[in-house]
């Protein structure tokens, strides 16, 4: 999404069924049957009668603006999604209700699987004020810290550069560079 936002298209209908994955887990975008090119924050009258609206962002739903922030909104969404096992958004409102449900102030609740960060994640892409909400190039540099704190990426390779600038080489040595590297 933060390249297609960089090519200034506003997908309009990014949820997780319109996310494929390849044999290897590569997530791709598809369906852009709603998608159009953006004119810095898009107000249309003639949109299609049919639209995502558990997926749309107030502005979108109410005066028919559309732009990355709101892209931005259904990508909070899409996260519900993901971390809620494929639940519906908003599957205890009905449809006609979740306008005031959002203006209420109201968001969705943490799914389970979601950290703490995630769905705080989740509640930046919700904002209700456009100019508050991230744009897809901060969700990216957020999303790339959030992993590699997850994963300790960062640790090892911190850990290998220690071993190597203390100078310790040699078999006789082998065993205690590994010792640092146990799972």
């Amino acid at each position: 999404m933060e390249y297609i936002a960089s090519k200034d298209i506003v997908h309009r209908d990014l949820a997780a069924r319109n996310i494929l994955l390849t044999n290897d887990f590569q997530a791709k975008i598809s369906d852009f049957g709603l998608a159009v090119v953006n004119n810095s924050g898009m107000k249309e009258p003639d949109l299609p009668k049919k639209l995502p609206v558990r997926w749309l962002s107030i502005e979108a739903i109410v005066e028919k603006l559309f732009s990355e922030k709101s892209d931005v909104w259904a990508f909070g969404v899409l996260m519900f999604e993901v971390f809620s096992m494929g639940q519906d958004p908003y599957a205890e409102i009905e449809t006609g209700k979740i306008l005031r449900f959002l203006r209420n102030g109201e968001r969705m609740s943490r799914p389970e699987l979601a950290t703490n960060e995630m769905y705080e994640m989740m509640c930046q892409c919700w904002e209700e004020n456009v100019e508050t909400r991230p744009k897809f190039e901060e969700l990216v540099a957020k999303l790339h810290g959030v992993l590699e704190g997850e994963s300790e990426y960062s640790k090892y390779y911190e850990q290998l550069e220690l071993s190597q600038e203390q100078g310790v080489s040699g078999p006789e040595n082998d065993s205690i560079i590994l010792e640092e590297y146990k799972f």
